[in-house]
């Protein structure tokens, strides 16, 4: 059978055509098959929570994917946390190595807040020229000025020093083998109850990196897709500590995000 150079030509677009499908949607393909096989092995439920404390009083951050926590960091986790009743005793690991303590033995914030809007009234010396006739506008101004107070009470030592608390927050990265690190990424938080060992909630999630059919072009600079594939990581310690009910604010705890820091570290090779 005699085959002409227009079927020929038909053939070949074919399979230039599945060759390239094949391209663009491995990825997809590869990335599906290795969050099923991950997400269905130990520990299951990826995100668990067996006790509640509402007045944990001392608990010890440790962020080993940053690693730590930088000063501005600190006055964040500050700004975020120490409310002086609920939480007194706060302790984080600084990127440097070492451990931070802050104290407070009683709330000070409503005053504190009460007494910089006296003396600076709408006026504060570091707000913004276009927010001075708002003090609305001071907010992070005022939180700023409270969490400089706080650090006063900063007190350093080495984690084999440091004061026990009641809680310990760990925060790790899960390192994949390397074939499934080109599609995943995975981290773990696990919060510890100090006087017995016991891990009273954690979570294990599993993030997907951007498909080549859909890269990141709304923001860039993003490591993975910020929908994970298992693993409810939302404010995994705030549930366990009920602290969406009394923390002073929502401030992020990192000044870089962790989506973005990864992609700085990962893909430009920056520390």
């Amino acid at each position: 059978m005699k085959i002409n150079k227009g079927q020929i030509g038909v053939s070949f677009a074919l399979f230039l055509g599945v060759v390239l499908m094949l391209f663009l949607t491995h990825d997809i393909i590869i990335t599906n098959i290795l969050s099923t096989y991950y997400c269905s092995q130990p520990p299951n439920p990826k995100t668990y929570i067996g006790k509640k404390v509402e007045y944990p009083i001392s608990i010890y951050w440790e962020d080993n994917v940053y690693p730590g926590f930088s000063k501005e960091d600190r006055k964040l986790m500050i700004i975020n946390y120490l409310d002086g009743k609920h939480l007194k005793t706060m302790a984080l690991n600084g990127d440097d190595g070492k451990i931070y303590v802050y104290h407070l033995d009683r709330p000070i914030w409503e005053t504190f807040k009460q007494e910089f809007k006296e003396k600076y009234g709408k006026n504060p010396k570091r707000i913004p020229p276009n927010e001075k006739n708002n003090f609305l506008g001071s907010v992070y101004t005022v939180y700023d000025a409270y969490a400089d107070k706080v650090m006063k009470t900063e007190k350093v030592y080495t984690k084999s020093t440091m004061p026990k608390t009641n809680y310990t927050v760990t925060f790790n990265e899960v390192k994949l083998p390397k074939f499934a690190r080109e599609f995943l990424y995975s981290d773990e938080t696990k919060v510890i109850e100090n006087n017995t060992s016991k891990v009273i909630a954690y979570n294990r999630r599993y993030m997907r990196f951007f498909y080549k059919l859909f890269p990141d072009v709304a923001l860039g600079n993003r490591y993975y897709y910020p929908h994970p594939m298992c693993g409810d990581w939302y404010e995994l310690h705030l549930k366990v500590f009920n602290m969406l009910e009394w923390r002073l604010n929502g401030f992020k705890e990192h000044k870089i995000d962790l989506n973005k820091h990864l992609y700085k570290k990962y893909i430009r090779g920056e520390k």
